[in-house]
């Protein structure tokens, strides 16, 4: 019988699992891959060929630098092709499982994971299919792994279930669409993965502006839940230093990380 090899999206939510393993040993044990690309911003044209992810990484070298975190990028850069080099490698006669969930970075890497290890034995854990509770004991289904208690896991992975050939090649199919895409923002509707404009989260921005200054961080913090996407604060924040910049709205103190300097739209002072 082959080896677990378990692949999530995100350092949170390979932290969660591996805090699991750590302390509830069972039959599906095996080596954590956190997928660390975050798939719903950046270009993703033919980013399965060398000049297509060459191109994807400038991009959000660009996009860290813009939010002063280019330092960050210098390490994050070398993790991220090893990711997928670790990827491409993983043993034929592995036990492949992938935790996805109902979120737009989730979904176009869980495409792109279906062709990467093609002809590998394939299972699945839809985390978004199961209910957790909130701290008001409200239940819901979880957008992301990384919102969930390790405690969740052991009722999740039982829900794990193979990937059959049909369904595979229905992801592929997918995949074969999105890598001809060439938006740099993607969000999901419908429960499909859709191409929009960079600009697609500046009216939420802009509408929790207000005439005085308040603090970029709540305001990007406000438009994170405020979202029905599952949308990172350093793209927000990259849209906000963009906003600035084109004059729509305007700052006050300095603009290192988004907790360091405010904002507000133009108008009274």
């Amino acid at each position: 019988m082959g080896k677990f090899v378990h692949i999530v999206f995100g350092d949170s939510a390979a932290g969660i699992l591996k805090y699991y393993f750590e302390n509830i040993q069972n039959e599906f044990m095996g080596e954590i891959i956190s997928f660390r690309d975050i798939h719903s911003v950046g270009p993703i044209y033919e980013i399965d060929t060398e000049t297509g992810l060459r191109k994807r990484i400038e991009w959000l070298k660009n996009m860290v630098k813009v939010v002063s975190a280019d330092d960050y990028f210098e390490y994050i850069e070398k993790e991220f092709i090893a990711t997928y080099e670790n990827i491409k490698n993983i043993d034929i006669d592995s036990k492949i499982v992938i935790w996805h969930e109902k979120n737009t970075d989730s979904q176009v890497g869980f495409r792109y994971l279906n062709k990467l290890l093609k002809n590998k034995e394939l299972y699945e854990v839809n985390v978004s299919e199961s209910y957790i509770k909130d701290y008001n004991n409200n239940r819901y289904k979880p957008r992301s792994l990384a919102e969930c208690a390790p405690e969740e896991i052991n009722r999740f992975i039982l829900t794990m279930k193979k990937l059959e050939k049909e369904k595979c090649n229905c992801l592929i199919n997918d995949w074969e669409v999105l890598r001809t895409s060439k938006e740099n923002l993607r969000i999901l509707k419908d429960n499909k993965i859709i191409g929009v404009d960079e600009n697609y989260y500046d009216h939420d921005i802009l509408s929790n502006c207000t005439f005085n200054f308040r603090k970029a961080a709540r305001i990007i913090g406000k438009t994170m839940g405020e979202s029905d996407q599952l949308v990172s604060d350093t793209y927000l924040d990259y849209r906000v230093r963009k906003l600035i910049k084109s004059g729509k709205v305007e700052y006050r103190g300095k603009l290192e990380t988004y907790r360091d300097f405010e904002i507000k739209v133009l108008g009274l002072n």
